[in-house]
C-alpha cells in the first residue's frame, strides 16, 4: 500500500499503472520534445544568422524554466509552484497549502498542456530569437513545468514496494519519445520547414491535457470520530426532551395549571432548539477545518477574534514549515544537492550540441538526427533495467553506488565523444551514454527517497529538480560560447565530462568519510 501525507492510501497496481502511463506520456511531451529542440538548433542559427551562444539560449530557457518552476508541494494532489529560490526554501509548505487547496494536480497539468500548445504554435510565427526566447523558452517552458513534476510526484504516492520499477517505466517516456520524435522532427523540417514542424509539435504537446485527466487523486481515509457529533446531537436531545420520566411528570403535572404546562413546553422547546443550534454550529465549524489535519488548531470559540485566528494560523504554518523543511538540514541531503548541481551542469549541454557536432564532422542530417533516436532507445533500457535491478532486496543497499557509477560513465563518454568523427563510433558512444543517462533518471527519485525518507520525498524531489534549473539555464550558452571562441567542440564536451566526474567524486568522498568516521568511532568503543 502506498500512503500520502494526508493518510490516504492506494493499492499498488490498479489505477496506479494508469498514473504510470500518464507519467510516461508526460515525459514524451516534455522531456523528449525538449531534447528534440537541438534538431532545430542549426535551422535557427542559419535562419536568424546568430552565433552558437545566442541560439543555445532557446534550449536552455526551456530546460531552465521547466526545472525552475516545477516545484512540488506537500502532497501529490496539491501542487505549488515557485518562481524564486527564496520562495522555494521558505514557503514550500505554506504556499502549497494556499494554492494547493484550490488547484489539483489534474487541473495544473491540463493548464500546462494548454500553455505548451500555445507556446509552440506562436513560436512558428517567430521573426527573431528574442521572440523565441519568450514564446518557446518561457511560455512553453512554463507549460512543461506545470505538467512534468506533478506527474512524477503522483507515481510515488501510488507505489511503494515497486516504486523503482514504476518510476523506471514512467520516466522511460523521455527515451522512447526521443527515439520516435527525432527522425520525425527532422522529416517535418525537411517537408514543412521549421515553422511547420513547430505547428505539428504544438498539436502533439496538447496531449498533456490527457495526462492530466489520468491523474486521479487519492481520497483521504475516513476517520472513526467523524460521526461523534451526530451522536452528541442525539444525546443532547434525550437530555432536554420533556417527559423523559413519565412517572415524575405525572406527579409534577398534578400540581400545575394548564398555563404553567404550556409555558413549560415552550421553554423546553426553546432550550432544545438552542442546544441543537449550538451543536450544529460546532459541527459546521469542525467540518470546515477537518479537511486537513493541519488546521485542527481552530476551535469552536465564537469570541475568538479574526486577528487572533490569523496570528494562530501564521504561527502554526511557521511551525509546520520548519518541520517539513527539516530535511534541508540533513547532511547527506546537502551533500547530494551539491553533487546534483555539478551533474546537472554536465547533462544538458551534450544533447544540445550532439546533432550540430555530428553535422560538423560530415554526418548527414538524417543520420545526425538518428543519433538522438539511438540515445532515446538506449535510455529506455537504462530506465527499465536499473528500475528493475534496484527493486531487488539483495541489490537495494548498492543503490547509491549504482547512481555514482552511472554519472561517472556518462562523464567518460563526454570526454571521448569529441574525438569520434564517424557515425558508427558516435552511435556506440551514444548508446553507452544514453543507457546510463536513463539509469540516472530512474535512480534519482529512489535515491532521494532513501536519503530523506518517504514522508519528505515529494518536497525533497521538488528541491532536487529545482536545483537543476540554474545549470540547465547557463550550461548550453557557456558551451556555445566556448565553441564560438575556440571554433571546435572539444572544450564544451570536456567541461561536461569534468562536471560529471566532480559530481561522482563528491559522493565518493562523502561515503569514504562517513565510513571512516564510523570505523573510528567503533574502534574507540
Amino acid at each position: 500500500m502506498a500512503e500520502d501525507a494526508r493518510g490516504a492510501t492506494a493499492r499498488e497496481g490498479g489505477w496506479g499503472w494508469m498514473i504510470v502511463a500518464g507519467c510516461f506520456l508526460a515525459n514524451i511531451c516534455t522531456r523528449a520534445v525538449t531534447r528534440c529542440v537541438s534538431i532545430f538548433f542549426v535551422e535557427f542559427q542559419q535562419h536568424f544568422q546568430r552565433d552558437y551562444s545566442s541560439t543555445a539560449w532557446i534550449h536552455s530557457t526551456i530546460d531552465g524554466i521547466t526545472m525552475f518552476c516545477g516545484k512540488t508541494g506537500r502532497t501529490a494532489d496539491t501542487v505549488s509552484y515557485f518562481s524564486t529560490l527564496a520562495m522555494s526554501i521558505c514557503l514550500s509548505s505554506s504556499s502549497g497549502r494556499i494554492s494547493g487547496n484550490h488547484f489539483s494536480s489534474r487541473s495544473i497539468v491540463m493548464v500546462g498542456g494548454l500553455l505548451s500548445f500555445t507556446g509552440m504554435v506562436i513560436s512558428s510565427f517567430a521573426n527573431s530569437l528574442a521572440f523565441l526566447y519568450v514564446s518557446m523558452g518561457i511560455v512553453t517552458g512554463l507549460g512543461f513545468a506545470l505538467s512534468y513534476t506533478p506527474t512524477v510526484a503522483m507515481v510515488g504516492n501510488y507505489f511503494h514496494e515497486r516504486k523503482a520499477l514504476a518510476y523506471g517505466i514512467g520516466l522511460s517516456g523521455s527515451g522512447i519519445g526521443t527515439f520516435i520524435l527525432s527522425p520525425a522532427v527532422q522529416l517535418l523540417i525537411e517537408l514543412y520547414s521549421w515553422r511547420g514542424a513547430l505547428l505539428v509539435l504544438g498539436g502533439f504537446v496538447a496531449n498533456l491535457c490527457v495526462c492530466g485527466a489520468l491523474l486521479r487523486p487519492i481520497k483521504p481515509k475516513s476517520k472513526p470520530d467523524d460521526r461523534k457529533w451526530e451522536t452528541n446531537i442525539a444525546a443532547s436531545k434525550d437530555f432536554v426532551t420533556p417527559g423523559r420520566d413519565s412517572q415524575n411528570n405525572k406527579v409534577m403535572c398534578s400540581d400545575l395549571t394548564k398555563e404553567d404546562l404550556a409555558q413549560l413546553d415552550r421553554n423546553n422547546s426553546n432550550n432544545n432548539k438552542a442546544v441543537e443550534n449550538n451543536i450544529v454550529d460546532c459541527m459546521n465549524q469542525k467540518n470546515k477545518v477537518s479537511d486537513t489535519e493541519h488546521q485542527t488548531f481552530l476551535v469552536c470559540d465564537a469570541k475568538l477574534t479574526h486577528r487572533a485566528k490569523l496570528q494562530t494560523c501564521v504561527c502554526h504554518l511557521c511551525l509546520e514549515t520548519k518541520k517539513e523543511l527539516s530535511f534541508l538540514l540533513h547532511p547527506d541531503f546537502l551533500i547530494f544537492l551539491v553533487s546534483v548541481l555539478f551533474m546537472a551542469f554536465g547533462c544538458s549541454t551534450p544533447l544540445v550540441y550532439l546533432v550540430p557536432y555530428a553535422l560538423s564532422v560530415g554526418v548527414e542530417h538524417q543520420s545526425a538526427a538518428f543519433l538522438m533516436s539511438i540515445f532515446g532507445i538506449s535510455s529506455i533500457l537504462g530506465n527499465i533495467t536499473f528500475g528493475w535491478i534496484t527493486d531487488k532486496p539483495c541489490l537495494r543497499k548498492y543503490l547509491l553506488l549504482n547512481y555514482m557509477a552511472a554519472i561517472l560513465v556518462e562523464g567518460l563518454c563526454c570526454m571521448f565523444l569529441p574525438f569520434l568523427q564517424s557515425f558508427p563510433v558516435l552511435a556506440v558512444c551514444v548508446v553507452v551514454y544514453g543507457y546510463f543517462d536513463g539509469a540516472y533518471v530512474a535512480l534519482i527519485p529512489v535515491v532521494v527517497s532513501d536519503v530523506v525518507g518517504q514522508s519528505s520525498l515529494t518536497p525533497a524531489l521538488g528541491v532536487v529538480y529545482f536545483l537543476h534549473a540554474i545549470p540547465y539555464l547557463v550550461s548550453p550558452p557557456i558551451g556555445g560560447l566556448l565553441v564560438d571562441i575556440t571554433g571546435v567542440y572539444i572544450s564544451t564536451f570536456h567541461l561536461c565530462g569534468a562536471s560529471y566526474m566532480v559530481s561522482a567524486g563528491i559522493l565518493t568522498s562523502a561515503i569514504v568519510a562517513k565510513r571512516w568516521r564510523g570505523s573510528k568511532s567503533s574502534s574507540v568503543v
